[in-house]
């Protein structure tokens, strides 16, 4: 039988990784925006410059510590089993 620690670790843990990989993804996306030397960017003259918005390491921070609170929940669940 699961109890609901399981349940609710589980749950957090699986959250806190689609929060963690959404976080690292929108990162990687705007450094690849950033970048000039982009082929698609040098192939296709009409398009617009890319943003001047800097790209915030606390980005990669929080994406990389919400996979670790992820992973710690899942494990807990698993003990808690």
């Amino acid at each position: 039988m699961v109890n609901e620690i399981t349940v609710v670790s589980a749950a957090v843990g699986l959250g806190c990784f689609a929060l963690g990989c959404r976080i690292l993804k929108s990162a990687a996306a705007a450094r690849r925006v950033a970048r000039s030397d982009d082929p698609e960017f040098v192939l296709d003259p009409t398009r617009e410059d890319p943003p001047d918005d800097e790209i915030d390491s606390d980005d990669l921070e929080r994406g990389f510590m919400l996979l670790v609170f992820g992973s710690l929940a899942l494990v807990f669940a698993a003990i808690s089993l």
